[in-house]
């Protein structure tokens, strides 16, 4: 438990010193894009359909949905995982910051499947019983993942240019991955059971 704590203390300190801007900025950035994929899906039809083509592709790639017809947890879990994992992982490029595309592909496939649901003359309370169970969890999880991998990138694009940096090429690395095992892998999992076994009954709840 001591060993524990401390993670969790070393964790507040990055969450609280160099993560802190760059997370703020992910998540502004994060729902400026869903919005305005919101509005461009639902003015310019041509958008609309090829988001919807991406989004029902990227279904059928992540094969989340099991022999009964459910979403398996697991599954779930694992494509968030390594979703999050390889946004991450493209902050160690550096100087073109890769993450900030996982950022807007994300958030662009959240506000135009807002726009399918009000195209299609749904309800948007459907649409938020679709995401906000499993979504209150998963999000923020995203978004720490995308800060992570941009920190990454600034760190590694500071030392190829000589600038200064918040410490050394190991701690760095540490203190993401123990974000990692710490926070944003515990939240991805709750996230899967959530939207597994929570999200499907708030949905059937509003439809029945």
């Amino acid at each position: 438990m001591k060993f524990l704590k401390e993670q969790y203390k070393q964790d507040a300190a990055f969450l609280r010193g160099p993560l802190k801007p760059l997370l703020r900025n992910t998540a502004i950035a994060f729902f400026v894009i869903v919005l305005a994929s919101f509005l461009a899906s639902l003015l310019a039809p041509s958008v609309l359909d090829s988001m919807v083509a991406y989004m029902q592709a990227v279904i059928d790639n992540a094969d989340i949905v099991t022999d009964a017809g459910g979403f398996s947890a697991v599954r779930i879990f694992v494509n968030n995982l390594r979703a999050s994992f390889m946004s991450t992982l493209f902050g160690c490029i550096p100087l073109i910051y890769l993450p900030a595309l996982a950022i807007g592909l994300n958030a662009a496939v959240l506000g135009a499947l807002a726009a399918y649901y009000q195209a299609s003359g749904l309800s948007l309370l459907l649409f938020l019983a679709g995401i906000v169970p499993h979504g209150i969890v998963e999000i923020p999880a995203l978004l720490l993942a995308f800060a992570c991998g941009l920190y990454l990138c600034k760190e590694l694009t500071a030392r190829v240019l000589g600038r200064e940096t918040s410490g050394t090429l190991s701690g760095v690395f540490l203190s993401v991955a123990r974000l990692y095992l710490t926070v944003i892998v515990p939240m991805l999992a709750a996230a899967a059971i959530l939207e597994a076994y929570v999200t499907p009954l708030v949905i059937f709840f509003l439809l029945s």
